[in-house]
């Protein structure tokens, strides 16, 4: 009893620290509060400042309005918006945030936005780009930078094709005869650039043709498409003559070709003033303003993007909040960011007569740009609406389909995205949070207390015996049931609903989503490539790994050396992996150039461009760089277990006469059975849960193939924000997995008689 109590004693004395230190860290929190001592503190995140010039700014924020203090939170460009989505649905939004243009609609659409409209009525004159901070007439954001695409072309390219280098096209009809005059310079050289096979930059350089032919993708309500309009057609119809003096790559590839010296025109947007330089500095360039249609009316449009400044709702100083957003956007301190960056301009109307621009023509001619930008409609589900616009684009680039069909069913599906009913909220996530968390508390309290106050004195010399034991494993069961059946039980619940993770709203569907699920065709082509995924690369996996333990196994020099080696890729990052990958598959890359070859002297069709960006390679593409870089795993497994064959039984083989061969397959492969039908499972299970390769090198295009099952739930979650659909994909995905894993284990089954 003496122990027991040593024992007890020192947990007690520590749960009761524990508590009181929490009550008074929430009084002590509360009262400063209420007392309103020291600085105003505000959170905010960004991501397209240097954190060295932000911070000088939000030092000279900090002097001019003492009595507040700002927290900086730099942000990526590749995951800010998940970790901007992820802290609104915990509600540890900041208070205020840079959001894409294109974010804002749906983020406004949630509710988790200020409405500013009464605090900018009198600025809105000053600024431009107030389109896409409207939602139902209301401002939820203040234009801080712009952006937008300008034309850039090669000046000597011009002059060898007998072009006037001081002269770029002004004129759809100009662009075109340009394009083909330089394409005809080489083999190695391209008229144009084409972006495709990625998102956003796919509609961002066509839309702009629409739009100067007077084309729109919603009409003014956003009640209906737009898209199958003859002037969007003309436009898509023009794109299309230009792809055949074009390369058609992603926007990254075209950049870097354009740097290169190997491409006459691009639209791109002004990264181009930095990274060309960097990268050729002797590419003598020009920039010009996009071209119009030849008929009367034409305008030379171009997209306009940016960054809004916005206020999180749940903010507790909004007022503070909106001081630092009229700091950053006034023109004397946007401006220092352009001077810096170079690759985005102040929103301010009158910065145009600020010195910079009159000894920087690249970046006058880009603010000149924005006077004829257009902004993307202001829809709350434009992230789901530029995906058919891009795939339309896609389809005639791509298949060579015509414009009109494209367009008519990209406008069909639209024209569904906007009759679809609001869905009905219901009820708070909370409910479902308390539905789940307290029965088990609860549970765990009544076992407890049977335990403790049990009917015989050996059930309660087991709770006082075992009462240490179980506060030594307190701290996992916490972590297990907070961070492991919680997620788990909540998943499977919000599978049955529609789920706003912004509002953490949702309403019951039943099983609605599993039914949209397994009609949705987009499922089915994800679903399709899964499946030619693992079937394409568990063979091989199995194989190189199996054939490269047989021979590290033998007795041959430098053996942990090749070990090492091949178990190497394991070991790295896969998204390293797969960003060397993407250059190796760039159309001069090691891989490309070499791949095509041999497709050449076997006189076999090989990709125009980028292996990644033709419809037919880039899933093949995936799948080889997967087996190189997950073998080794299985290699060390497969290792292991024939280290574990006892070598009496190829002795005996030997006395019987049996070759390499035989000796493999009879005493081998049986022995490592066990190995084996782990491998195939687990590598099972890995080839249908693909993901960080398809998203760090294809986004899932081109034209969706390279969508897997994975992805397509990354993106129906976090880009469509429908969680619960998202989470009936993952569980559809668990049960194939399930299956699978049963079937393999039924065919690899071994036992006593197999043993026989």
């Amino acid at each position: 009893m003496a122990l027991h109590n040593r024992l007890i004693r020192p947990f007690r004395v520590f749960a009761c620290l524990f508590f009181l230190s929490l009550i008074f860290a929430t009084d002590i929190s509360a009262d400063d509060k209420a007392a309103g001592e020291g600085p105003v503190v505000l959170n905010f995140w960004e991501l397209s400042v240097q954190e060295e010039l932000m911070r000088v700014l939000i030092g000279k924020f900090e002097e001019e309005n003492p009595g507040i203090e700002v927290r900086l939170q730099l942000l990526s460009w590749d995951s800010g918006f998940d970790k901007i989505i992820t802290s609104i649905a915990a509600g540890n939004a900041p208070d205020v945030c840079e959001l894409g243009t294109t974010w804002v609609p749906k983020f406004s659409h949630s509710g988790v936005l200020r409405d500013i409209t009464d605090e900018v009525r009198d600025i809105r004159g000053e600024y431009f780009l107030w389109e896409p901070t409207l939602y139902q007439g209301r401002v939820y954001g203040a234009p801080w930078l712009a952006g937008t695409r300008v034309m850039i072309y090669n000046r000597d390219l011009f002059s060898q094709a007998g072009l006037d280098r001081d002269d770029p096209p002004k004129t759809w009809n100009e662009l075109l005869e340009a394009v083909h005059r330089i394409d005809e310079l080489g083999p190695e050289t391209y008229g144009f650039g084409i972006f495709a096979g990625e998102g956003d930059s796919v509609w961002q350089e066509f839309l702009p043709f629409a739009w100067g032919n007077g084309g729109e993708v919603l009409n003014k309500n956003h009640t209906a498409s737009r898209l199958a309009e003859r002037e969007t057609i003309e436009a898509l119809e023009y794109y299309r003559r230009l792809k055949e003096f074009s390369l058609v790559d992603r926007q990254a590839q075209v950049n870097q070709l354009f740097a290169d010296g190997k491409i006459g025109i691009q639209i791109s947007g002004p990264w181009n003033f930095t990274m060309i330089p960097r990268q050729n500095p002797d590419l003598n360039f020009g920039v010009a303003l996009l071209p119009r249609p030849d008929k009367p009316g034409g305008v030379g449009a171009a997209f306009a993007g940016g960054e809004i400044l916005t206020i999180l709702s749940n903010s507790k100083h909004p007022a503070e909040a909106f001081k630092l957003i009229q700091f950053l956007i006034r023109g004397d301190n946007a401006i220092e960011i352009t001077k810096l960056q170079q690759n985005i301009v102040p929103t301010h109307k009158n910065i145009i007569q600020h010195p910079y621009f009159q000894t920087h023509p690249n970046q006058r001619t880009f603010f000149k740009q924005l006077e004829t930008a257009v902004a993307p409609p202001s829809h709350p589900d434009w992230v789901e609406i530029q995906e058919h616009v891009t795939r339309a684009v896609e389809e005639v680039i791509f298949r060579d389909r015509k414009p009109q069909e494209a367009l008519d069913d990209a406008s069909a599906k639209v024209n569904a995205i906007l009759e679809r009913e609001e869905d009905k909220v219901t009820m708070s996530d909370a409910l479902i949070t308390a539905s789940i968390l307290l029965p088990i508390f609860l549970f765990i309290a009544f076992k407890l207390l049977t335990l403790r106050k049990g009917k015989t004195r050996e059930q309660r010399f087991i709770f006082k015996r075992d009462y240490a034991s179980f506060l030594f494993i307190l701290p996992w069961l916490l972590v297990f049931l907070l961070f492991g059946l919680y997620p788990l039980l909540f998943s499977v619940i919000i599978s049955f609903t529609k789920y706003n993770l912004l509002t953490a709203h949702l309403s019951f569907t039943g099983l609605g989503n599993f039914v949209s699920v397994l009609i949705d065709p987009e499922f089915h082509n994800a679903l399709w490539h899964t499946f030619f995924f693992a079937l394409g690369t568990i063979p091989f996996t199995i194989f190189f790994a199996l054939a490269s333990a047989v021979l590290i196994n033998r007795q041959v020099p430098f053996k942990q050396l090749y070990q090492a080696g091949l178990f190497l890729p394991v070991s790295t990052s896969v998204i390293v992996i797969a960003t060397i990958f993407s250059y190796l598959y760039s159309p001069e890359g090691l891989i490309t150039q070499a791949g095509n070859a041999l497709l050449d002297r076997f006189s076999l069709p090989h990709p125009d461009s980028s292996w990644l960006n033709d419809v037919h390679w880039a899933l093949p593409s995936i799948m080889a760089m997967n087996v190189w870089s997950s073998f080794g795993y299985y290699m060390v497994l497969f290792l292991a277990g024939l280290q574990t064959i006892p070598h009496e039984f190829y002795e005996a083989a030997d006395i019987d006469g049996a070759g390499e061969w035989q000796k493999f397959w009879h005493i081998t492969l049986p022995q490592l059975k066990p190995i084996m039908l782990f491998v195939m499972v687990i590598n099972t299970i890995h080839s249908f849960q693909v993901f960080p390769e398809i998203f760090a090198m294809t986004k899932g295009g081109p034209l969706g193939s390279t969508t897997t099952v994975v992805y397509h739930l990354y993106e129906i979650g976090f880009h469509r924000f429908e969680m619960g659909q998202a989470s009936a994909v993952a569980y559809i995905l668990f049960m194939i997995i399930m299956i699978f894993s049963l079937l393999q284990m039924r065919v690899f089954r071994f036992g006593e008689t197999q043993a026989e």
